[in-house]
C-alpha cells in the first residue's frame, strides 16, 4: 500500500438491543471465518483469504449456481437459497463480549432463471438488521462492527413477501483488536456507508489490510 493511501470508513450508529457485554482483552480469541455459502470446498483465494464451505455452520437452505458469474469473484458463483421456514440462521462462534466486524453479501446471478431479484431481511442476533434488496447483476452486501452478546453469532435470513426466497452468497467475520473502535457504546452496532482509499488506485485488502475491512 502506497504511503499516501489513506483508508477511510464512514459509518452511521444504529441502536441494537441487548448489546452491553464489554470488549474483551483477549486478542489470541479472535474468531476469523470467511464463508462461501453454498459451497461445500475450502481454498484460498486470490487475496490469500481462506473461504470454507458452509455446511458446518447452518442446517436448512439448497446450494445454487450462479448463471451471470462475468465480473465477481468465484465466492460469488455459489449461494444458498432458503424455501423452507420463514427464517433460517447460520450459527458461527465467537468470544462473548469481543468486537467483530461481520460482512454478508449477497449475489443474485439470475441462480434461478427467472430474473427477479428478491427482497428480504437480514437479522443479527434476534435483532433486525437490514432489508436486503438483491440485485440481477449487482453484488450486495451488508457490514457492520459489533460486540458479540453470546457466544455465537447468529445470522439469519427472514422471507418478507411470498415467492421471493432469501439467499446468500458470502458471510466473513473478523475477530477485531478492542481497541480499535473502542469508542463507541456497545449498545449500538455500526454500520458501514461507505469506503474510500484516498490516493489508492485500486482496492486495498488483506494481506495489505489485517482484517480485510
Amino acid at each position: 500500500m502506497a504511503s499516501s493511501s489513506i483508508l477511510v470508513l464512514l459509518f452511521s450508529l444504529l441502536p441494537l438491543a441487548l448489546l452491553s457485554a464489554s470488549a474483551a482483552n483477549n486478542c489470541e480469541s479472535r474468531t476469523n471465518v470467511t464463508i462461501d455459502c453454498g459451497s461445500s470446498d475450502s481454498y484460498t483465494d486470490e487475496n490469500s483469504i481462506k473461504w470454507v464451505g458452509d455446511d458446518a455452520f447452518v442446517k436448512n437452505g439448497k446450494s445454487q449456481v450462479v448463471q451471470i458469474p462475468t465480473g465477481v469473484s468465484n465466492v460469488m458463483s455459489t449461494l444458498r437459497v432458503f424455501s423452507t421456514r420463514k427464517k433460517n440462521c447460520y450459527s458461527i462462534d465467537a468470544k462473548k463480549g469481543a468486537q467483530f466486524l461481520v460482512r454478508g453479501s449477497f449475489y443474485y446471478g439470475n441462480y434461478d432463471k427467472k430474473s427477479a431479484p428478491p427482497t428480504f431481511d437480514a437479522i443479527l442476533d434476534g435483532n433486525f438488521l437490514d432489508t436486503i434488496r438483491t440485485s440481477i447483476e449487482d453484488v450486495v452486501y451488508f457490514e457492520v462492527i459489533y460486540v458479540a452478546t453470546s457466544g455465537s453469532i447468529e445470522l439469519c435470513l427472514a422471507q418478507t413477501k411470498p415467492n421471493q426466497l432469501p439467499f446468500i452468497s458470502a458471510i466473513e467475520v473478523r475477530g477485531l483488536d478492542p481497541t480499535m473502535y473502542s469508542h463507541f457504546d456497545s449498545n449500538y452496532i455500526m454500520v458501514n456507508t461507505r469506503r474510500v482509499a484516498f490516493g489508492a488506485t485500486k482496492s486495498i485488502r488483506f494481506p495489505d489490510d489485517d482484517y480485510d475491512h
